[in-house]
């Protein structure tokens, strides 16, 4: 259920890294919200055209949004947003040192009467 999906300036060195951070926010989003980690869905998506500031090319940012099934209170969404970014600074900051990056996070409801899912299993 819980789609994420993080954008990113493609100028970052961050790549080899996005694996393991979709991996923690997974079980750190879960515990949160109360979600089961086996249901989580990441998509990582490069930006190549991103101005930020001045244009210059040691800007970046990083977004991640994440989408959980309606029902969860304001204070879980909060809660999530807030491990979310820390999750994300604790696996990127140290990679982007050479760069001004602004990293955000917003939390949206999926509403349970749109939302489908259908899963097959090997």
């Amino acid at each position: 259920m819980p789609q994420l999906e993080i954008e990113y300036s493609a100028n970052l060195p961050i790549t080899e890294q996005l694996r393991s951070l979709a991996i923690s926010l997974h079980r750190e989003i879960a515990k949160a919200a109360d979600a089961d980690p086996a249901s989580f869905k990441t998509r990582l998506s490069p930006l190549e055209n991103v101005v930020i500031a001045d244009g210059g090319p040691k800007h970046g940012m990083v977004h991640l949004d994440v989408r959980l099934l309606s029902g969860r209170s304001d204070n879980v969404k909060y809660d999530v947003g807030a491990i979310a970014l820390e999750t994300l600074r604790a696996h990127l900051e140290n990679l982007v040192s050479d760069f001004d990056v602004q990293f955000t996070v917003e939390v949206h409801d999926l509403d349970r009467a749109n939302y489908h899912k259908h899963v097959t299993s090997a």
